[in-house]
């Protein structure tokens, strides 16, 4: 048994993402594509594999040579522009003849068992099929009075259809050589050079040469991935999610780009953080901005009808609090907003000593160039430097704007020094203070947020899983060549709930 892939598609519904590379190289929970097909294959014994590739073809030779345990051939459609997958398909006939195998396209995310489960099925000839759906992009198959397939399209009706093709096919070499020799007429003789495989297979069926029959699949996961639609719902089954959640007890909300952003409430924020409440689940809101405090953004949140007690808040100014008081500060320079100098001075510190033991960065609203000429000249005589977080830019609905990493850039250039410790994320000492606060076991925690190298890094460091939102400043093509990954992505916080 051999298997063949069809990858010569260029995928243009996913661009930018498919810029540079095919659609099967796409990842997807971490994994791209054509890994989940070939994990498949080898979790079923077959080691033998054909991929036709196309569009971006060099992207696929280069991942497929590190591959180890099995023999992958590449065939080149040089003309994958004005070709369809049975051109692909009539390129390796030849290779093919005399032998069975299994064909499929690509661009699939699937269950590893998928392979396994057509090879068991007692019929030489078949097509995988999902009996528990329709969807309008799948084709469709139907059946006759002997359960055999007798059409496939996509335009079948629910009210005919037995059920979807996940394009997977398991052909015998005698059917395959009937394949073949339909599609040297239709490419060679009829001159079609865009059609698909299933046009031939349709033939054969409705002419009744192919006696195939379906194996239903159903029950394991598969997504054809199209669109950004798709991959979102790939992302979600092939990451565990929902399975995920059955075994969180604790939610870590980043606030800026995550609940909301700017001014405006992320949509079905404020029922997802009531969904979850009702379900008796702990929720806690986490932010790197120490411009503002904790009652201020209960505030804030209220106004966006989310409820939450200023216990719930943990700000990166909470865990240099912390660490203040353990090593025994008093006396500090701040270069940050007058609330996160009053916050200061309510705990106990000088927050404007005339020797300070440290120069304290926040995020500064109010920044102005004495500010900056003060905190420079200390620095320069050998003060060091605490900062509460390091973020470049704030997520803004006009975009991003300068924050408190900026800043600290500026200083670094200006002074030849950077700060002795930063507290926000992607630091663990917010998780870490969030445990002082309640009884929160991290293996049943989850963090979301919108950002890799803050919230997610900072989900790893301190052991908890991680959820990634695209409302904020990662977007999905980022993903793609990100070095640090989520456990899972989800477009907003809305389809935590929802899906």
């Amino acid at each position: 048994m051999i298997g063949v892939i069809l990858a010569a598609g260029i995928g243009s519904r996913l661009r930018p993402m498919t810029n540079h590379k095919p659609k099967c190289m796409v990842k997807c929970a971490g994994k791209p594509l054509l890994q989940y097909q070939i994990d498949a294959y080898v979790a079923a014994g077959i080691t033998d594999i054909v991929i036709v590739v196309g569009y971006e073809a060099q992207a696929i030779v280069d991942y497929c040579k590190h591959l180890k345990h099995v023999s992958i051939r590449i065939v080149d459609n040089a003309e994958y522009e004005t070709t369809n997958n049975m051109y692909s398909l009539h390129l390796v006939c030849e290779h093919l003849r005399g032998r069975p195998f299994i064909l499929n396209n690509a661009d699939l995310a699937v269950d590893g068992q998928m392979v396994r489960r057509l090879l068991d099925f007692p019929c030489a000839d078949a097509v995988a099929v999902d009996t528990s759906l329709y969807m309008d992009e799948s084709m469709k198959v139907t059946i006759d009075g002997e359960g055999l397939i007798r059409d496939i399209a996509k335009g079948i009706p629910a009210s005919a259809a037995f059920g979807c093709s996940i394009d997977f096919y398991k052909f015998s070499a005698q059917a395959g050589n009937v394949l073949f020799a339909e599609i040297a007429r239709i490419v060679e003789g009829e001159g079609l050079l865009r059609e698909w495989t299933e046009v031939a297979m349709q033939r054969l069926f409705q002419a009744g040469h192919l006696d195939f029959r379906p194996c239903d699949i159903a029950g394991l996961d598969w997504v054809e991935v199209d669109n950004y639609d798709d991959l979102a719902l790939a992302d979600r089954k092939f990451s565990g999610f929902d399975d995920a959640l059955d075994h969180i007890d604790t939610f870590v909300f980043d606030l800026d780009g995550t609940l909301y952003v700017g001014n405006e409430a992320v949509e079905g924020a404020a029922v997802t953080l009531e969904t979850l409440q009702r379900q008796g689940k702990q929720i806690f809101f986490i932010s790197n901005n120490s411009s503002g405090t904790a009652d201020g953004y209960v505030d804030r949140l209220a106004r966006m009808n989310i409820a939450a007690a200023p216990s719930q808040v943990i700000l990166s100014s909470d865990a240099l609090i912390a660490w203040l008081h353990r090593q025994g500060v008093q006396n500090l320079h701040v270069l940050g907003t007058e609330a996160f100098r009053r916050r200061l001075a309510e705990e106990g510190f000088n927050p404007a000593a005339e020797d300070p033991e440290y120069v304290v960065i926040g995020y500064d609203t109010e920044l102005d160039y004495a500010k900056l000429v003060a905190a420079c000249r200390l620095v320069n005589r050998g003060v060091d430097i605490l900062a509460t977080h390091s973020d470049l830019f704030c997520p803004t609905e006009a975009g991003p704007i300068p924050d408190i990493g900026a800043l600290l850039e500026m200083i670094r250039i200006t002074t030849g020094r950077s700060p002795k410790q930063v507290f926000g994320k992607p630091h663990e000492s917010m998780i870490l203070l969030l445990r002082q606060r309640a009884e929160v076991d991290l293996a049943r925690t989850l963090v979301i947020g919108d950002r890799l190298h803050t919230d997610i890094a900072m989900a790893r460091n301190a052991g908890t899983r991680s959820l990634l939102v695209l409302s904020g400043e990662t977007t999905r093509d980022q993903l793609d060549h990100a070095d640090i990954l989520p456990d899972h992505v989800l477009k907003s916080i809305k389809d935590i709930v929802c899906c």
